[in-house]
């Protein structure tokens, strides 16, 4: 394949940040009494798990055992959020269009793999992805820049180079990222929390 689609997932095929601090209010409201709130929220929104973790125990006063906090997390999102969350309108459309052009779709995602295979199986999406070109990033050993310069590595099959890739991202940094690593064109995704990202992009889509 010369090309392809790749989608970030949180923000970009779906506004989950809302559902995703609805969970944490809820766990570190009955394990720490911590009343978390939207303002911060935003400020840890595209961090690691530990980095925030730390972010929430400077800003709340608490100490947060991440490994278990992060295993109820992750066994809540696998059990809720296929359900409660749903795609923007216009992704299908997006990767309709993409079958019948022949260029394969790929998710590159900070979000857990398991979590997000669900919620496309759900969805009605998994058909559009081959399961290999569904890839987190949320482990840490490797980075989405690392995927952009090496995309022959990550992505099956892929024979081209960054130009012919289209990225679907909602994250200025990324943008950012990707830009250097000479992907062709970005479609942004604009939302509440990343007001001024048409300036970074080719085009765009509306996230709200």
């Amino acid at each position: 394949m010369n090309g392809a689609y790749i989608f970030d997932f949180d923000g970009t095929i779906a506004d989950t940040e809302g559902f995703h601090l609805a969970l944490y209010q809820r766990i570190l409201g009955r394990r720490y009494g911590a009343a978390l709130d939207w303002p911060h929220w935003l400020h840890y929104i595209g961090r690691t798990d530990p980095d925030f973790h730390r972010m929430m125990e400077r800003d709340y006063g608490i100490v947060i055992d991440s490994e278990s906090v992060m295993e109820e997390y992750f066994t809540a999102l696998l059990a809720e959020e296929p359900a409660a969350v749903q795609p923007y309108p216009w992704v299908k459309e997006e990767l309709q269009a993409c079958r019948e052009q022949g260029i394969p779709a790929c998710i590159l995602s900070s979000g857990n793999r398991d979590v997000i295979c669900a919620c496309l199986k759900a969805w009605g999406l998994d058909a559009y992805f081959a399961g290999a070109n569904v890839i987190s990033v949320s482990a840490g050993v490797f980075t989405k820049p690392d995927v952009f310069a090496d995309l022959a590595r990550y992505l099956k099959g892929f024979e081209g180079t960054p130009g012919d890739v289209v990225l679907f991202e909602d994250s200025i940094h990324t943008i950012e990222k990707a830009r250097a690593c000479g992907i062709g064109k970005v479609v942004g995704v604009s939302h509440e929390y990343n007001r001024g990202i048409e300036r970074y992009c080719d085009n765009m889509r509306n996230g709200e």
